[in-house]
């Protein structure tokens, strides 16, 4: 069963190679195909195989050593365009048990500047998630402090369903998200069943916004910030049990967002979430810091270190602080062959994690050394 479903998808990518048209051309992410005069396909995909070792402590406080091999991403991507105004974006992940829809969206360009997307994607949140594309993430995984987000608010693969306006010119970049705020939620019973069952139950919905500005260029200075309100109350804000709605927040200023764009990158993120009171627990605040930089010693190698910090304090509980590093290097194939540095690399990783206590405490941390290889196209 799980062999014939991952082979549907594939039949189906097969079968749309065979429809008659014009041949595909190789471009610099995918293969595109002109179905007829005004629809175009393009397909593409990544491969990233890993090994990673692993020494941490179990609740017990007795360390244990991990080594393996796996798959992190294994995605198939399509894009089709209808004329000027149309367009839909798929991507599946296939690294699991199962293939999964990952995106599923649709947009409509109303204007040069303004387009309209509906569906399950990724909207407004912070830069350093999932706006941060699973190709061109700088030391292997994101940073520490967007994964924290991201599981304590709308959930790890950092999509959510719903409507999304985007003003897009070449120094701005404005984002409005309104959505479930919980990206299992999927309501979609007609009149003929109760309205009240189906899907996820979630108290109420989100809306995100995300502003972010380049000064001179998209591969030199990039600033942004985002804010998000919640009154979903999905089962990752809970305590004791009783969801509560939140505030988010990011600000980021980075100098060379990609591998390769700058000699020398520097990237800086603040994250943030605020939840309410919910008695008998105060409201409670966590915030981390990011600071990246990356140096490219030659053309197709950069060398990055990263550092990070997280605190929380409040609801009831003692104070959290836990500190993250990271230092490894990027060997862009790619980039050898006069193609972006961020395509087909090659990657090695070593981090770090202090212990969660209410003070820095390096006394015992948990270690990660991991290496990937990157195929996309």
């Amino acid at each position: 069963m799980k062999l014939f479903r991952l082979l549907v998808p594939v039949a189906g990518l097969v079968l749309l190679l065979a429809i008659p048209g014009k041949a595909f051309a190789l471009q610099d992410s995918g293969l595109v195909r002109t179905v007829s005069d005004d629809v175009t396909i393009r397909i593409g995909g990544t491969l990233q195989p890993r090994v990673t070792y692993a020494s941490d402590l179990d609740a017990a406080g007795e360390r244990h050593d991990r080594v393996g091999f796996g798959i992190r991403r294994l995605r198939v991507r399509l894009t089709a365009n209808f004329g000027e105004r149309l367009g839909v974006f798929l991507q599946m992940e296939g690294s699991g048990a199962t293939p999964t829809w990952l995106d599923i969206r649709g947009e409509y360009r109303a204007s040069d500047h303004l387009t309209l997307r509906a569906g399950r994607f990724v909207g407004a949140q912070p830069r350093a998630y999932a706006r941060t594309g699973h190709a061109v993430i700088d030391a292997i995984d994101r940073p520490a402090i967007s994964d924290m987000w991201a599981s304590m608010t709308i959930g790890g693969d950092g999509r959510d369903y719903g409507l999304e306006a985007l003003w897009n010119t070449p120094r701005w970049e404005v984002r409005g998200f309104l959505h479930n705020g919980f990206n299992r939620w999927n309501y979609n019973q007609g009149i003929s069943r109760s309205p009240a069952t189906g899907g996820i139950e979630t108290e109420g919905i989100a809306f995100s916004a995300a502003a972010t500005h380049w000064p001179d260029g998209r591969d030199r200075l990039e600033i942004g910030v985002y804010g998000s309100m919640s009154t979903a109350k999905n089962e990752l804000t809970e305590i004791g049990r009783v969801g509560r709605n939140y505030v988010s927040y990011s600000a980021h200023a980075y100098w060379g967002p990609q591998a390769g764009d700058q000699p020398f990158r520097m990237k800086a993120d603040v994250i943030g979430i605020s939840y309410q009171e919910v008695a008998p627990y105060d409201i409670e605040n966590f915030i981390g810091a990011s600071l990246f930089s990356g140096l490219l010693v030659a053309p197709h190698v950069e060398l990055y270190a990263m550092g990070e910090y997280w605190y929380g304090d409040g609801g009831g509980f003692d104070k959290t602080r836990q500190v993250f590093a990271t230092v490894g290097g990027s060997y862009s194939l790619s980039a050898l062959l006069g193609r972006p540095f961020t395509h087909n690399r090659i990657m090695l990783a070593y981090s770090l994690r202090s212990v969660e206590t209410g003070k820095v405490d390096f006394g015992d941390p948990a270690h990660v050394v991991m290496m990937q290889m990157q195929f996309y196209f």
